[in-house]
């Protein structure tokens, strides 16, 4: 792989693996590199709509408080600001994660939930399933579509002075992947809604989601 890439005309040269390869666990296009002497991250998509979802998440007034900085999009790859700090995981004390940050994360999601975005966009429970090999054969027609993260760990969350940051967005789409969401254990009692699922569904399609992580 080159440790070079070109989106919208402008060439990224000089790129540094974000770990060892320039290949991800995903098998995606993932580097960090410098743009106008600013620090950024580039990344492959899943899906040719997903720089449209990061540039309308950037433009919103509230949601883009949470998120770094888009600096360029094309149909394959997302440029932005490269963030650093301490993440959420590192601030646990005595298993303990602090309240307000507890907090500050479901207004987040909720914000997120909130949004209208009509534009269907990366497919997360379908791409867990081809990842394992199988096929999802439960209808999911009647769950509404919402922006959703899809990887939101406490990994992927910093702690910056004006307050919670979303990193790692390579997951970030609009389908019904944020139904997963009510198996997150510090979020789950704010969440529960059994409008649009069983939880004889949610119970399988998370057995899903850790067999994927196992490989993931």
């Amino acid at each position: 792989m080159e440790d070079k890439v070109v989106i919208k005309d402008q060439t990224f040269e000089k790129l540094k693996p974000i770990k060892e390869r320039f290949k991800n666990k995903n098998n995606k296009f993932s580097a960090q590199g410098y743009y106008k002497d600013k620090k950024v991250k580039i990344y492959e998509v899943f899906d040719k709509n997903q720089g449209s979802l990061r540039e309308f998440v950037s433009k919103h007034e509230q949601l883009s408080l949470y998120f770094p900085n888009l600096v360029l999009y094309d149909e394959k790859y997302i440029v932005e600001e490269w963030l650093s700090g301490k993440t959420l995981r590192e601030t646990i004390f005595n298993n303990l994660i602090d309240a307000e940050y507890v907090n500050e994360l479901k207004k987040i999601i909720k914000l997120m939930w909130s949004i209208n975005y009509n534009e269907k966009t990366f497919d997360y429970i379908d791409y867990i399933y081809k990842r394992l090999n199988k096929t999802n054969s439960f209808d999911l027609s009647k769950i509404p579509i919402r922006i959703n993260h899809n990887d939101l760990s406490l990994d992927n969350i910093l702690v910056s002075s004006e307050g919670l940051k979303i990193i790692d967005n390579e997951f970030l789409g609009c389908r019904t992947g944020w139904v997963l969401n009510y198996k997150n254990s510090f979020l789950s009692e704010e969440l529960i809604n059994q409008d649009y699922i069983s939880d004889e569904i949610i119970n399988e399609l998370w057995k899903i989601r850790k067999e994927w992580s196992k490989h993931h």
